[in-house]
């Protein structure tokens, strides 16, 4: 799969790829990059959940944003904080696909661009080729699912966590997990690594922080 995405970055003439995984809880997770900004970018998607990939996967149809900076862009207002992420990461152009095998939707590939301007016809086209050949490989190759073993590892402990936040704050487990999210985006951390503090004891949060 790595094959496929590096291929795939060079015919859709982008600067790097990303697949997350949509689980049943609805949050991005993250198994494969193609360089380290598009390996922040997805797992930055994961800790805000929100971004490209959640709007490919959950509507099942490609999401092209050929220029971030572009005034009124509609995705200013989808996913304001990952976008203002995204640029500052010298990141302009964001064109993520819906990754599935017949009905089923598996994810999102990502593809990350540093230069404004839209896929041609024939760098679609190729795009749309690797999104399903990437979703064929997720359900079929080895290395992937020890990828996806160790990304439900990661669901799980942050869905641990935020048990215990609920509990410590006595509101519901999704404010919990926005909390838990909240806290991450604003300390610069991976949600995974707040979520090992709070399983380890090393973080609590109290009621007035709801």
């Amino acid at each position: 799969m790595e094959d496929l995405c590096g291929d795939g970055v060079r015919a859709a003439g982008v600067d790097g790829a990303g697949v997350s995984v949509i689980a049943t809880s609805k949050s991005a997770q993250p198994v494969l990059s193609t360089d380290e900004r598009s390996g922040r970018l997805e797992e930055l998607q994961f800790t805000l959940g929100e971004g490209p990939c959640y709007d490919a996967a959950l509507t099942r149809c490609p999401v092209l944003v050929s220029d971030l900076t572009e005034e009124g862009n509609p995705s200013v207002t989808r996913w304001p904080a990952f976008l203002d992420e995204a640029v500052a990461a010298g990141v302009r152009a964001v064109f993520a696909f819906p990754l599935g095998v017949g009905t089923v939707t598996l994810g999102s590939l990502d593809l990350y661009r540093c230069t404004p301007g839209p896929l041609s016809a024939q760098q679609l086209t190729a795009s749309l080729v690797t999104a399903g050949s990437v979703g064929k490989a997720l359900l079929a190759e080895d290395p992937l699912e020890r990828s996806l073993e160790q990304s439900t590892w990661l669901r799980m402990t942050v869905h641990q966590a935020a048990g215990m936040v609920m509990v410590q704050t006595g509101g519901t487990i999704e404010e919990a997990l926005l909390l838990l999210r909240a806290s991450a985006y604003g300390e610069g951390r991976s949600v995974n690594d707040v979520a090992a503090d709070v399983l380890a004891g090393r973080r609590r949060f109290e009621k007035e922080e709801r």
